[in-house]
């Protein structure tokens, strides 16, 4: 289920500045279940960004699958060449505590260092020599997006994400824009096709189907004209459709 939660945490974007910070305040429902809460903050300062995200399972849905999460990526960047810096995230289910961080030199993933309970792993990441371009984590991938989404208003990427063992393939289409209203904002938004595909037999998690597509509607704030997400579908899981909406947004320049 984690990846379910951490692919809503990506879809935040900051405007492109010499310094922003975003913070987008979301609610998921899923099927009958009112499933989490989820705080995003991004932060652009000069070629540095700085991308978290917390999330929490709330209400029946909440009883059944505790669980909170906190991801975190960092690095610089120059247009759309994103170098990762760290990537780590914790999480806490009903039984388990688990860590997990990338070390990264140059932009290229270094060592994955893994922890359950007190238990600590550390491996070599295996990255693939001719894949050194797609050694990206997934949360920094999606600062690429954003910047191709500022440029050009527009979602289309094929892209491959690495997280120190596995690859997973990313692909997001531009459907067009449409006017859109949801109890919190409205307006005309970019509407976008999102498809993941977990390479090498890797879980993509109980909720997510590689073969479902998620589609996002993304809006502008008014002040800063920095893009967020308004709202996310994903018309079937196995408890029903899945549907997040933006609460609340504050951007700090």
């Amino acid at each position: 289920m984690k990846s379910t939660w951490f692919f809503l945490s990506f879809l935040l974007a900051a405007a492109r500045a010499d310094a922003i910070e975003v913070t987008q305040n979301m609610r998921t429902a899923i099927g009958v279940f009112d499933a989490c809460t989820q705080s995003l903050t991004y932060k652009f300062d000069g070629n540095k960004y700085d991308m978290k995200t917390q999330l929490t399972t709330t209400g029946t849905f909440g009883k059944l699958y505790p669980f909170t999460g906190i991801y975190h990526a960092y690095g610089t960047y120059d247009k759309d060449k994103f170098r990762p810096a760290d990537y780590g995230y914790e999480v806490q289910s009903r039984y388990h505590h688990r860590t997990k961080r990338i070390t990264y030199k140059d932009g290229v993933p270094q060592t994955r260092i893994k922890t359950r309970e007190d238990r600590v792993v550390e491996e070599p990441a295996l990255v693939e020599l001719d894949r050194l371009d797609d050694s990206i984590d997934l949360l920094s991938l999606f600062g690429v997006l954003t910047e191709q989404i500022i440029r050009s208003d527009t979602c289309d990427m094929h892209r491959y994400s690495f997280n120190g063992k596995k690859y997973s393939l990313s692909t997001m289409k531009t459907v067009g824009h449409e006017e859109i209203q949801t109890p919190y904002f409205s307006g005309k938004a970019l509407k976008c096709e999102y498809m993941l595909e977990i390479q090498k037999g890797a879980s993509a998690g109980f909720l997510l189907n590689q073969k479902m597509p998620i589609y996002l509607w993304i809006l502008r704030d008014k002040t800063a004209n920095a893009p967020f997400i308004a709202k996310v579908e994903a018309e079937k899981t196995p408890f029903g459709k899945l549907e997040s909406y933006t609460t609340s947004i504050e951007v700090k320049k």
